[in-house]
C-alpha cells in the first residue's frame, strides 16, 4: 500500500504544471517587450509595453487561454476585452525553462517576432 501511494505521489509530481514566466523582446531595433505569463498550460496572461521608461499608457495586460496546438505550437488566444491577440509558443518550451527561443505574437492587428527566454517557478 505504502509504494502504491509513494507512487502515485510521485505521478502526480511529474505531471503538476507549475507557472511559467516567459520573457520576450521585439527582434530589431524598438524597445516593445512582452511577458506571457503561463499559470497553467491552458493560459494565463499577455503583458505588452512599449518600453518600461515609456507611459503606462502604452502598457496593457490581458488574459489568454490556449486555442488550439498545431504544427509543434501553442496557440494562445487573448480573451479580454481589450483587443484581439495572439501568443504562440513552441510546445518544446511549455513547461520547461529555455534560455532562448523566437515566437510570434500579435495584438491589435500587428504581428511582431520576439526573442524570448523562459523561466519555471513552483510556488
Amino acid at each position: 500500500m505504502k509504494s502504491f501511494i509513494l507512487l502515485a505521489a510521485l505521478f502526480i509530481s511529474n505531471n503538476a504544471f507549475a507557472r511559467q514566466y516567459i520573457q520576450c523582446g521585439i527582434i530589431g531595433d524598438t524597445s516593445d517587450v512582452a511577458v506571457v505569463n503561463l499559470t497553467t498550460e491552458n493560459g494565463g496572461t499577455l503583458f505588452l509595453s512599449s518600453g518600461m521608461e515609456n507611459s503606462e499608457d502604452e502598457r496593457v495586460l490581458v488574459k489568454i487561454k490556449l486555442d488550439k496546438i498545431e504544427n509543434g505550437k501553442h496557440f494562445y488566444k487573448v480573451i479580454d476585452e481589450k483587443g484581439e491577440g495572439l501568443a504562440i509558443v513552441p510546445n518544446e518550451v511549455i513547461g520547461k525553462s529555455s534560455k532562448y527561443f523566437e515566437t510570434t505574437l500579435s495584438f491589435a492587428g500587428l504581428t511582431y517576432d520576439y526573442a524570448c527566454f523562459s523561466a519555471i517557478y513552483s510556488e
